[in-house]
């Protein structure tokens, strides 16, 4: 299937419900070459996780990305902008991979994250107060948002005052890869904040490394110690863990309450019995997630799904489109929170597994145990919408719901 107009892959309609086109990708054209991109689009199951084992896709690929984003110019500003993102652990291939991982995994393992839930709760109750109050409320602005950020901040103790900031530099970073942002103001805007937010977090780990503490920067800190290959990695993966964490969490938290809106008998299922509140996120995470696709960078001439893909190009493995793969899910379209074995690869496959995945199930879980405490949710008279939606993350830009007492 060659490109055309009839293939929707950019438009707020498509981020609004992407699957009938990946269902028609699927059958069709499951490795689809988008002209627009000059990239191949992955939308089979098989065929993704295939990808993320074999060493011919390559996730070192900051300077592809950014440069075919238009985010690279010959400046000072652009030169460290690429420094910097090389040196993140979504960019880097065994064994730099492994090392990098092994550091940041240290404060986002499932027992460290229990040891968080207490004040976690304690943040999503406080997240919840004008919904109580009010009886309405953006779950986006005034809900899913300062979860993310303060759940993030607080492990990296990022102090109080300047979480707003984080909140706009995480945006900001992501503007570009929406193509309806694409300008030079976006441009220029984002290596500043890129600048801005590294010149912040290397301030913050010198004064860290003066005063451990056994927040995550501390962590990292001491994980750095007595290995030269991971000298300065605080900073960088500070970056990125903050930077990343605080969208995808966002979108994960509406998406979820989005999922149980539209399918009401679903919600009154977990009104019944709060024991499917597990299911109810993974079916959550398969059904509506917050992550659309993984990319890899094609560093020699290969062939997947029958389809040659030559050296350097993208490839987008569309994992929300591998969790609705009949192959692997009966009734895929099927909202179901009952739903077993459910072996979803919205986090990823393999080496790449996302680090921050348990931390978003806990929020989550109890953003839902927060909310399934009041005793009606309903829709406003308000849309919503995607926009900023782009081919990596998912989710309304706006989401009005009410909580009647009657």
């Amino acid at each position: 299937m060659r490109a055309s107009a009839s293939i929707d892959l950019m438009s707020e309609s498509f981020f609004a419900n992407p699957f009938p086109t990946f269902a028609r990708l699927r059958t069709q054209a499951p490795v689809y070459f988008f002209e627009p991109f000059q990239c191949f689009i992955l939308t089979r199951g098989a065929d993704i996780e295939a990808i993320t084992k074999n060493p011919c896709f390559s996730s070192r690929r900051a300077r592809e990305m950014l440069g075919s984003l238009g985010v690279l110019r010959d400046d000072a500003a652009s030169k460290e902008m690429l420094e910097t993102w090389s040196r993140l652990v979504f960019f880097q291939d065994p064994p730099r991979h492994t090392l990098v991982r092994q550091l940041v995994m240290k404060g986002f393992t499932p027992a460290a994250l229990e040891r968080f839930r207490p004040r976690l709760a304690s943040l999503v109750e406080r997240a919840l107060e004008k919904g109580r109050r009010q009886g309405e409320m953006d779950v986006v602005a005034d809900f899913a948002e300062p979860i993310a950020i303060n759940a993030i901040a607080e492990l990296f103790a990022l102090p109080e005052a300047d979480r707003p900031q984080f909140m706009h530099w995480s945006k900001d970073l992501l503007k570009p890869t929406s193509s309806a942002v694409r300008t030079d103001e976006v441009r220029d805007s984002v290596r500043r904040t890129s600048h801005d937010m590294v010149v912040y977090l290397r301030d913050l780990v010198e004064k860290r490394r003066a005063a451990l503490g056994d927040e995550l920067i501390s962590q990292f800190i001491a994980g750095e110690e007595g290995n030269p290959q991971l000298a300065g990695e605080a900073v960088f993966q500070t970056f990125q863990m903050i930077g990343a964490g605080f969208v995808t969490s966002t979108n994960q938290l509406t998406n979820t309450v989005l999922a149980l809106l539209k399918h009401p008998e679903q919600l009154r299922a977990l009104r019944a019995d709060p024991g499917l509140t597990r299911g109810a996120i993974e079916e959550s995470l398969r059904h509506e997630p917050a992550i659309l696709s993984i990319n890899r960078l094609c560093v020699e001439d290969t062939e997947v799904g029958g389809t040659r893909i030559p050296k350097g190009r993208f490839v987008h493995a569309m994992t929300a489109a591998a969790n609705r793969d009949p192959e692997v899910f009966p009734d895929p379209d099927r909202f179901d929170i009952t739903r077993t074995p459910n072996r979803h690869v919205t986090f990823g496959v393999g080496a790449h597994y996302c680090p921050g995945a348990t931390l978003v199930r806990f929020e989550v879980e109890e953003a839902l145990r927060a909310l399934l405490t009041l005793p009606r949710w309903e829709l406003a008279d308000k849309p919503y919408n995607y926009q900023g939606s782009n081919f990596q993350d998912r989710g309304p830009s706006a989401l009005h719901v009410r909580f009647p007492r009657n």
